[in-house]
C-alpha cells in the first residue's frame, strides 16, 4: 500500500519556448503575416522561431531574444515568463555545445562566403593577367627573326630568298614592300639582286604602330664577268 502511495509519476518536460509561442499565437488567432507587420520581423524568421529552428535565425542570442520579446508583445502578452524560459534554455544549450563543435560549425557556415571570395579573387587575377598581357602586347615591339640572308652575305646568284619569322598577325615589309606571312608567322620572299651591294630593310609592324627593323647587306658578284 505504501508503495502504491509513492508510485513514481513520469514527469513531462516543459514545452520549449518556441512551441509556447506558436500556441499563444493560435489562441490569439493572429496570423504570422500580422505578427510580421507589427514586429517588422521577416516572416521566414518568425516561422523558424515557431519551429525551433534557431540555426536559421541570426546567431547572436541577443537577436533571438529580441525576436521572442517582440513576438509576445505583438500578441499583447507579458514577455517576462517567455524570456525567462528562453534564457533557461539558452544556458542549457551553451553547456551542451562543445567548443570544438562550435568552431567547426562556424567554419562550415562560412564556407559559401569563402567560395565567393575565392571566385572574386580568381576573376580579378585572370582579368589582371589578361590586361597585363594586352598592354605588353601593345607596348612591346614585335618579334622579328631573319634566318637568311646573313649580314654581309656574298653570292653569285641573281635571286636571293629572304626567310624569317615574326609574331602572329604582324605585317612584314622588305624595303617598304609588304610580303606574305603564314599563320605561324613564317615568311619567305625571293628578291632580285643588283650587282654590288644590296641593302634589305626588313620591318615587322604591329597594328598599333610598333615596328622592329633588321638591316641586311648582301653582295652580288657576277662570276661570268
Amino acid at each position: 500500500m505504501v508503495a502504491a502511495l509513492f508510485k513514481r509519476k513520469k514527469l513531462t518536460p516543459p514545452k520549449r519556448v518556441c512551441l509556447c509561442l506558436k500556441e499563444a499565437r493560435a489562441k490569439a488567432n493572429i496570423s504570422l503575416e500580422e505578427i510580421s507587420r507589427k514586429t517588422k520581423i521577416d516572416k521566414k524568421h518568425l516561422q523558424a522561431l515557431e519551429e525551433c529552428r534557431f540555426r536559421d535565425l541570426p546567431e547572436a542570442a541577443v537577436y533571438q531574444r529580441n525576436f521572442v520579446k517582440k513576438y509576445i508583445e505583438a500578441l499583447g502578452l507579458d514577455p517576462a515568463p517567455f524570456l525567462s524560459q528562453y534564457d533557461s534554455e539558452e544556458k542549457v544549450n551553451k553547456k551542451k555545445k562543445h567548443p570544438h563543435c562550435a568552431i567547426k560549425e562556424n567554419f562550415l557556415s562560412q564556407l559559401p562566403m569563402f567560395g565567393k571570395y575565392f571566385v572574386m579573387i580568381l576573376v580579378v587575377a585572370i582579368l589582371a593577367i589578361y590586361l597585363i598581357f594586352q598592354v605588353r602586347n601593345i607596348i612591346e615591339p614585335p618579334l622579328l627573326e631573319v634566318y637568311s640572308p646573313q649580314d654581309g652575305y656574298v653570292t653569285s646568284e641573281s635571286v636571293l630568298p629572304v626567310r624569317g619569322k615574326t609574331d602572329k598577325g604582324v605585317e612584314i615589309y622588305i624595303n617598304g614592300k609588304m610580303i606574305g606571312v603564314n599563320e605561324q608567322g613564317n615568311f619567305e620572299e625571293k628578291i632580285d639582286l643588283n650587282l654590288g651591294v644590296n641593302t634589305f630593310i626588313i620591318s615587322a609592324k604591329k597594328k598599333h604602330g610598333k615596328v622592329t627593323e633588321i638591316t641586311r647587306y648582301v653582295v652580288y658578284k657576277d662570276t661570268d664577268n
